[in-house]
């Protein structure tokens, strides 16, 4: 598998649609899942921002509170080619006053401020909500829509979308030569390289099930996840009830997050695997010896509230809600060859499609 190259299911021949020709053109809003009560020490702001990364806005609310960059809190990352609307948290002692700079950052608008106990953690909340603009798509029209109906009734493969990988794929590329060399970088840096491994790797997987028509068949020695969760078990033998809940959205087949430890998965899907990732034991051995511990992660992903219409005969725009983790990228490419503002910066690790 080319690190670069259209996946398996896109072989066919798909339009082509000019995307994020302007930022206005990928709204993307992260939604928490969660209330929060209003008390405590930590300031949490929900910042609608154009034309700025996630830590972009970090380094300037250190500033502002007069704190570390480490002190601020976020859940995932987003990139500066889009309307992203995020949650960050400050620590505030109760009874301080909310500076007033924050209402003046540039290409930002607060959309809301609350408190509380607790920081920020990454990966916090639970879906984003995205508002995708597709353009210059002609004559196309009858051929979409079936696939965005297949799409919303059956799901889509859950790949990490190339963004993760960097230009040309040289996150992998840096991930190989930093576990050969044993380079000594940053934790951000280390942190973009693992993730690229490992993602790497699951895609190769998901890949070839893709190929072979199999990704949406529990095959005997699966290891299903829980629709919804991390949870995981063993499948030896599936029987009509797992083929059904399958079916419903209750669990999905999965694939590797590489790292330490025994694979759950046996048989068939056992063997799978290990043809699909013969070649890679450097990224393997690298991965373990980083700490990592395997887990599993959906090669299903469900377009939740998927909703479309045309704009004009060559303006399509999309809306959905996918599980935080879940790439839009990768709903899109089942549908259209993404063509993307060459003038727009690709960023090494970026949220606006995998949504972290």
């Amino acid at each position: 598998m080319n690190i670069t190259s259209q996946p398996a299911r896109c072989r066919d021949e798909l339009p082509i649609a000019r995307f994020k020709q302007s930022p206005g053109d990928f709204k993307v809003c992260e939604l928490l899942g969660f209330e929060l009560d209003g008390e405590g020490e930590h300031l949490w702001i929900s910042v609608s921002k154009t034309g700025l990364n996630t830590r972009d806005v970090v380094d300037q609310l250190a500033d502002i509170f007069n704190t570390t960059a480490r002190d601020i809190g976020y859940s995932g990352l987003k990139d500066k080619n889009a309307i992203t609307t995020q949650w960050f948290s400050v620590p505030l002692a109760i009874g301080l006053e909310v500076p007033v700079e924050i209402y003046s950052i540039d290409h930002t608008k607060i959309a809301r401020t609350t408190r509380s106990r607790k920081k920020l953690r990454s990966g916090s909340h639970r879906h984003n909500h995205f508002q995708i603009t597709l353009r210059d798509l002609h004559d196309c029209r009858e051929y979409l829509e079936p696939r965005l109906q297949r799409v919303r009734d059956e799901g889509f493969p859950n790949y990490f979308g190339k963004q993760r990988f960097g230009h040309g794929g040289r996150n992998v590329i840096s991930a190989r030569s930093m576990f050969q060399r044993k380079q000594k970088l940053s934790r951000f840096k280390r942190g973009i390289y693992l993730s690229a491994a490992r993602s790497y790797l699951f895609n190769k997987v998901l890949d070839v099930r893709v190929a072979q028509e199999n990704w949406q068949t529990v095959l005997p020695g699966e290891v299903c996840v829980l629709d919804g969760s991390n949870s995981v078990f063993h499948c030896a033998l599936p029987d009509d009830e797992i083929h059904q809940r399958h079916v419903d959205f209750d669990l999905h087949t999965s694939g590797p997050l590489h790292g330490r430890g025994r694979s759950l998965v046996t048989d068939a899907v056992q063997q799978l695997e290990l043809r699909c990732l013969e070649g890679e034991e450097i990224l393997m051995a690298g991965l373990e010896q980083a700490g990592l511990k395997q887990e599993r992660r959906a090669l299903r992903a469900i377009a939740q509230d998927l909703s479309w219409r045309w704009l004009d005969e060559t303006t399509l725009e999309i809306e959905v809600k996918l599980q935080r983790g879940v790439y839009a990228t990768s709903l899109l490419e089942e549908l259209v060859v993404l063509q993307e503002n060459e003038n727009a910066p690709i960023a090494a690790d970026s949220d606006t499609g995998d949504a972290e």
